[in-house]
């Protein structure tokens, strides 16, 4: 019998089976008449509330015409079952696809940068040269998907029903010009306009705190309207997806933290157009 309990890989197993059931055409009924089940269970699957054997995620990747490379990482994913936290390469489309999945469901969204300003708030100029930057690998030519990408995920912002974004940024990253002077001003401009938004919040950490709890590096806490709270970290080669309670809970007291010692939102912008100010004039 399938684990009724399930995680954060569940989870992302689910979504991903969703989204490849509405590209198929095919409806939850009958996706479970043609495999014998119930259509709740199908649901109960693509919503991560019943976490699938690797048989029965085979058996929808066929109905649903996934062959190859998914269809084989889709079900090794599902012989991890029970397992905690979810590790996926940070550079592939699939990290991308399940970070996206969450992203875009979250209700919540509570971002961390050390050193640059987070995705969701980030200019085209501005994303160019620092992905440019990180994606050593890379040409510029093959930047322009990942950039497109990025701008894409800030629909969210715009929905009728957007979710909260709380972005913690260093006054020390946002005061690096990255793209040049006239790039960095229009960005830090771009999270002057961001602020004025009723579901965005930001703070900034003054250069003066130069101790805090975020000199680890960034991450992202996504919460959700009834699931538990996801956290992604991200490095060179890998994301990370933790739903661990007290792993969660570290971060979240982190992001307390780090709000507690940065300016408070009118203080922010104040900050945020001096650092335009400067950007502008030197």
């Amino acid at each position: 019998m399938a684990k009724q309990l399930s995680g954060v890989n569940a989870r992302g197993i689910g979504l991903e089976l969703y989204r490849l059931r509405k590209d198929s055409g095919l409806s939850v009924k009958a996706v479970g008449d043609a495999l014998g089940t119930s259509a709740s269970t199908i649901s109960r699957i693509e919503t991560g509330k019943r976490e699938p054997t690797s048989e029965e995620v085979a058996s929808i990747l066929t109905l649903v015409g996934v062959t190859g490379v998914e269809r084989e990482r889709l079900i090794e994913r599902a012989r991890r079952r029970g397992e905690p936290d979810m590790m996926e390469s940070a550079t592939s489309t699939e990290q991308s696809r399940n970070f996206l999945n969450f992203e875009q469901r979250a209700t919540k969204l509570i971002d961390f940068e050390l050193m640059l300003v987070p995705g969701l708030a980030q200019t085209a100029d501005y994303a160019h040269a620092s992905l440019s930057a990180l994606r050593v690998r890379d040409r510029d030519e093959d930047l322009e998907p990942w950039v497109g990408l990025r701008m894409r995920r800030q629909a969210i912002l715009t929905r009728r029903k957007p979710p909260e974004l709380h972005l913690i940024m260093t006054e020390l990253g946002l005061r690096q010009p990255v793209g040049g002077r006239k790039v960095m001003a229009r960005q830090v401009r771009h999270l002057v306009d961001l602020a004025e938004r009723p579901m965005v919040t930001i703070n900034v950490i003054p250069a003066s705190v130069a101790e805090h709890p975020g000199l680890l590096g960034q991450f992202l806490i996504m919460e959700f309207a009834s699931d538990p709270t996801v956290v992604h970290v991200e490095d060179r080669t890998t994301g990370l997806f933790l739903d661990d309670p007290d792993k969660v809970s570290l971060y979240k007291l982190t992001s307390e933290k780090l709000t507690g010692l940065a300016l408070d939102e009118g203080r922010s912008v104040r900050l945020l157009r001096s650092i335009a100010g400067d950007l502008d004039g030197e």
